[in-house]
């Protein structure tokens, strides 16, 4: 801009360049100041609410407002350098109206830049409302599942082992007010978020005896790892439903975290029977991680399922 209005004194004015730039040093600055001020005209008169000729009208007068408080910084300039040069009073005739219009434009150009980043601004926001949105009704499906699966263990619990199914609904209770504070927050500890998963593990270890053995593997460093709640318990749950229990003998749960290159990798492996019907399709609780990894991370999480050997894997990288 400085180059620009310099210039036209250069032309119209009949100066030398470099004093053009001389002289418009301080006019740059002040419209570097003025040209911050539609920010405010502009978020009071939003485009999508506010009638085009009151737009119109309210950003021209402020357009005119702006360029003749630049020219009468420009008058003063002009008076202070004719002491010195008395021919720069004579030329300031003919650049006035050249300089008032390039001004007038150029705080027309921004308030179409502040409307632009405003635009940019209220996308960016609806966007984030909307995972945020997305994000909690995915939250919402994990435990009104997962108590219905095991609402159904315990009603068959019930007839053939009483005292069995009484010790599941108080872990499962323990477990659901658990899970309920935890998943009021939008990220918790790595190491809370397997508590959780253990309090669940707690609850199906009623169910299965010692048909389910766990083993674990951590990286203590992995614990004060932030991530979003309620992401590990849906995988064991599919690991049960779609492994163990497919299994008359039972088997084990493989689970392991690391640290690596500030990425967070968890993953959890489970034998199974390729021929049970309920490991043609993934579980509910895959595609819900899925899901909400993808609206929390996008591209930068990731969820693999690797079939080998008739175990069953599943590996979550996420940002940490």
């Amino acid at each position: 801009m400085g180059a620009m209005l310099g210039f036209v004194l250069s032309i119209f004015g009949k100066l030398r360049f470099i004093d053009g730039l001389v002289l418009t040093l301080p006019v740059t600055i002040l419209l570097a100041i003025v040209c911050l001020s539609p920010w405010y005209t502009c978020r009071a008169l939003p485009l999508n609410r506010t009638p085009f000729p009151r737009v119109l009208l309210s950003h021209v007068v402020a357009a005119g407002l702006a360029s003749s408080l630049v020219m009468v910084v420009v008058q003063i300039l002009f008076g202070i350098g004719a002491r010195f040069s008395p021919a720069l009073a004579d030329r300031l005739g003919s650049v006035t109206p050249v300089l008032a219009g390039t001004v007038f434009l150029f705080f027309l150009l921004s308030i179409a830049l502040h409307y632009v980043m405003i635009s940019v601004e209220s996308s960016k926001q609806a966007e984030i409302l909307s995972r945020e949105a997305e994000l909690k009704a995915l939250k919402a499906q994990v435990n009104p599942h997962f108590l219905f699966n095991s609402l159904n263990s315990i009603s068959a619990l019930t007839t053939v082992d009483p005292k069995r199914a009484r010790e599941m609904c108080i872990r499962l209770s323990d477990f659901l007010r658990i899970s309920l504070r935890l998943g009021e927050k939008s990220s918790i500890p790595f190491g809370e978020e397997l508590s959780l998963a253990s309090s669940y593990l707690d609850v199906e270890q009623i169910r299965f005896g010692s048909r389910l053995r766990v083993q674990n593997n951590f990286d203590p460093a992995t614990a004060d790892c932030e991530v979003p709640p309620l992401l590990v318990q849906p995988l064991v749950e599919n690991a049960i439903k779609h492994g163990i229990a497919s299994l008359s003998e039972g088997g084990e749960i493989l689970m392991s975290a690391r640290v690596d290159n500030q990425r967070l990798r968890f993953s959890i492996e489970n034998a199974f029977d390729p021929d049970a019907p309920a490991m043609r399709k993934s579980g509910f609780g895959l595609v819900n991680v899925r899901n909400r990894l993808t609206a929390r991370y996008g591209s930068a999480a990731r969820l693999d399922i690797q079939v080998e050997n008739n175990v069953y894997k599943v590996v979550m990288t996420l940002p940490v």
